[in-house]
């Protein structure tokens, strides 16, 4: 089969995008644009460039027959001199309105403001013309279907007649309907000719736009939480690696030297990862878990650590109504681990971290009733403080706080503060719901 033959266009297939632009007439390529902006009134009014002129040519032929008529006297403005008139009635129609309401769009205006104008546009077009060609009109007809004395005067006397006489006489009643009729048709006419399907369409595209907008937030909200969670999966990760190979090459040296210390590890180990696997499923995409999971991490992580340091005491607390409250994956264990690498290992002699959970209720400003709720967790220690760093490793203190950012915006913070008895405070804020409420919330949205 031949290349040709391969990009042929079969009957019913639609004509590629570039082919309709080169092949398009100027109505066609307005659609592309919105209605009533400044392009798109640059191709209604091309497109309407052959109909005038047709309609120019036909007004034309007639004034010429009619030029050719002398016996209308010299001082008398010649019927056709308004055939002129008429067609620019035509033509301000078609135009007049939709230029006004290009002028309307072009100022953005409120969107219920813009619409009027807009309306009131076309109507401004529409009636501007109806003067003109109606006045035209009536004075083209005055001047052609006039009827003389002589024919009025043949009228009554047939009226008065008794003979039967075949044929047509239109009285004054009839045509006082014809004349209404008249009106009525020009107003449609001028209406479907001045913009009213424009306007239809200039309604229904800016509720469509709107519905787009709309949709391409939502979309670029799901694509921006997608990619939050991709990188938080990396950053997450980032904790395993460096405890995971610290406390395996402290096994590794406990089964040389004390092999119940190394049992002890591994049972430790063991709750670890138990606790830590299932908020990393899904290919870490998790968004939330519950407080009962992140406490039941850090005494497992904090239980590996002491053997390997026995200085080290610990205390986790967590009043019962917290256990099922929602927290992000892995973040408490974070601050345990900078807590750990930067304020107990490089102290000699006893050490202590306590990690609490607590609920903050603060009130709103200018409200008697409304309160607002945060759950706190809390990381303290009496180790080295700030004399060395604190930046952490792992997924460390600046990524919690990306973390923090990209889950809940400006509703969550970390602070660091320094103990009085020496050593570390950091405290995660962030607002306070249940684990089945955010996680249906977090559904809704994906």
């Amino acid at each position: 089969m031949s290349n040709l033959e391969k990009h042929s266009i079969t009957p019913d297939q639609p004509l590629p995008g570039k082919l309709i632009d080169k092949l398009g007439s100027w109505s066609v390529k307005a659609q592309y644009y919105p209605v009533f902006s400044q392009t798109w009134f640059r191709y209604r009014a091309l497109s309407f460039t052959a109909p005038l002129g047709v309609l120019a040519l036909i007004f034309l032929t007639i004034s010429i027959v009619i030029a050719n008529d002398n016996s209308s006297p010299q001082n008398v403005i010649k019927p056709y001199t308004m055939f002129v008139v008429l067609f620019f009635g035509v033509a301000l129609n078609l135009l007049a309105g939709r230029w006004l309401a290009t002028q309307v769009k072009k100022r953005q205006w409120q969107k219920k403001s813009e619409m009027l104008g807009i309306a009131g546009a076309l109507l401004l077009g529409i009636a501007l013309s109806f003067v003109i060609i109606k006045s035209s009109d009536n004075f083209i007809d005055k001047n052609i279907k006039k009827t003389s004395a002589e024919t009025k005067e043949k009228i009554n006397q047939l009226n008065q007649s008794n003979e039967v006489r075949v044929g047509l006489v239109i009285t004054d009643e009839e045509e006082h309907k014809i004349n209404i009729a008249n009106y009525i048709l020009w107003i449609f006419l001028l209406g479907w000719w001045g913009g009213a399907l424009d306007f239809r369409a200039y309604l229904k595209q800016r509720q469509e736009l709107e519905n787009a907008s709309v949709q391409e937030k939502l979309d670029q909200y799901k694509n921006e939480r997608n990619q939050a969670q991709m990188r938080l999966s990396v950053l997450a990760s980032q904790v395993e690696p460096h405890f995971l190979f610290n406390t395996l090459s402290g096994v590794r040296a406990a089964m040389l030297s004390d092999p119940a210390r190394g049992v002890v590890i591994i049972d430790h180990l063991v709750d670890y990862l138990r606790s830590t696997i299932p908020q990393m499923r899904n290919d870490g995409n998790l968004m939330a878990t519950t407080v009962e999971n992140q406490f039941n991490s850090v005494k497992a992580y904090l239980g590996v650590i002491h053997t390997r340091i026995p200085r080290l005491s610990f205390s986790v607390e967590c009043p019962p109504e917290l256990l099922n409250c929602a927290v992000p994956p892995l973040m408490l264990i974070s601050l345990v681990e900078n807590a750990v690498k930067h304020g107990i290992e490089p102290k000699k002699g006893a050490v202590h971290i306590s990690v609490k959970a607590s609920k903050i209720t603060t009130h709103v400003p200018n409200s008697d009733s409304v309160e607002h709720e945060q759950l706190c967790l809390s990381v303290e220690d009496n180790g080295v403080g700030f004399g060395h760093s604190v930046s952490g490793s792992g997924i460390g203190l600046n990524n919690i706080r990306e973390r923090l950012k990209y889950l809940y915006a400006g509703d969550a913070s970390l602070e660091l503060s320094m103990r009085e008895e020496g050593g570390i405070a950091a405290r995660i804020r962030l607002p306070l719901s249940r684990y089945d409420e955010q996680t249906s919330e977090l559904n809704d949205l994906a």
